[in-house]
């Protein structure tokens, strides 16, 4: 695994996750979830995936360039173009699409979700195309925790009584926020 391919996957990783860098690395998961996704998929969908990726980075960069908008307008029209363009170039892509999808779940949840089958029956069987977890600490450190402000039962004990408060959703994460 590359150095470039490991960058490449975690900046994908913060614009599908919408999670900083720092985040996903916190987790300590970043290069086994590539290698994960590079087993189940193969090198050239990931290289597909990347590259797809890094066009539609480039499609965005040149959002409101010149334009007189405030610096929050143009931080919001770049992400709604990069919004688009990962939708246009990835998303709705039959063969990336799933396998985008797949690695949002991975983050979220600490699960590989198995491929559709008619996935599988274009693009490939791989060895790890089954649901499977990566390892024991993915569901400990799956981003779905932090992002509605709770621990993972069983895991990460919070302290006695914290059961009583409900769990507390950060603005950053609400629908139709930006950063």
């Amino acid at each position: 695994m590359s150095s470039q391919s490991f960058k490449g996957f975690l900046l994908l990783s913060v614009d599908l996750t919408a999670f900083e860098e720092s985040d996903l690395l916190g987790t300590g998961l970043a290069r086994q979830y590539l290698a994960k996704l590079r087993a189940t998929c193969g090198d050239k969908v990931v290289a597909a995936l990347l590259d797809a990726h890094r066009a539609a980075r480039a499609d965005a960069g040149g959002a409101a360039a010149g334009d007189d908008s405030t610096p929050l307008d143009r931080a919001r029209l770049d992400r709604a173009r990069l919004d688009r363009a990962l939708r246009h170039r990835i998303l709705s892509d039959d063969c990336l699409g799933p396998v985008a999808r797949n690695v949002i779940k991975l983050w979220y949840a600490g699960m590989w979700y198995g491929l559709p089958a008619g996935w599988i029956d274009t693009y490939g069987a791989h060895t790890a195309a089954e649901t499977s977890t990566v390892t024991a600490a993915s569901y400990q450190e799956g981003l779905l925790w932090r992002a509605i402000g709770a621990n993972p039962p069983g895991a990460k004990a919070p302290g006695y009584g914290s059961w009583a408060r409900p769990p507390r959703i950060e603005e950053r994460y609400l629908k139709g926020t930006i950063q």
